[in-house]
């Protein structure tokens, strides 16, 4: 009998960085609005977001893109799974940078994800060589290195140092690497300068 089985290939995927994760839940912003801001529109914009901020090989995406433009109900599914994650990554971060620690729903979710992506299985230099079946062109796939770099996040000394922006209408999330650890603001540029001028203006009012 003839085996028919697709055959596994060896893809090298970066290693992520601890702040991986927190781009990912970035990918939307301006959480406190009525009109918060959305990166991720369609399975092509997830799919050009894990080619760039992941660094996933070429032939990969190309995979990817390829399997989904030949089955939308599946890009669909896989966008809708990716848009879940975020969420779940989300509110266990903020909770952690409001100072309590991740409930036990996220953590369960992650570890449901982290046996759905592949495993970590020999390191290389520059990176980790996965196995990933040709036939498996899902979200815990693609997003692989986002949530190990939230795994490692989570276990992590660094996990202490997860801010939320103090601006309530941005919501950013991002790790407070500064000497001081007392990093208030996503970036001076944007928000921090947003609540000087702010401040400024009351006090100029109150004259």
């Amino acid at each position: 009998m003839v085996n028919r089985s697709v055959p596994k290939a060896a893809e090298t995927i970066p290693a992520p960085d601890d702040g991986l994760c927190l781009a990912f839940v970035n990918t939307r912003y301006w959480r406190g609005t009525a009109t918060p801001t959305e990166d991720l529109k369609s399975a092509e914009d997830l799919l050009r977001w894990g080619a760039a901020a992941e660094r996933l090989p070429p032939a990969m995406t190309h995979r990817f893109g390829a399997h989904w433009r030949e089955h939308p109900d599946a890009a669909a599914q896989s966008l809708k799974d990716a848009i879940t994650l975020r969420e779940m990554l989300f509110g266990c971060f903020a909770t952690v940078a409001a100072g309590s620690p991740p409930p036990d729903g996220d953590i369960a979710a992650l570890n449901a994800a982290l046996v759905a992506a592949p495993s970590r299985q020999r390191l290389r230099l520059g990176g980790w060589e996965v196995k990933v079946a040709s036939s498996d062109p899902t979200a815990a796939v693609l997003l692989a290195p986002t949530l190990w770099s939230a795994a490692d996040l989570l276990a992590g000394t660094q996990l202490q140092r997860v801010r939320q922006c103090g601006n309530p209408d941005c919501g950013w999330l991002f790790v407070d690497n500064s000497k001081s650890g007392n990093r208030r603001w996503c970036s001076m540029s944007a928000c921090g300068n947003r609540a000087k001028a702010h401040r400024h203006y009351l006090r100029q009012k109150g004259k």
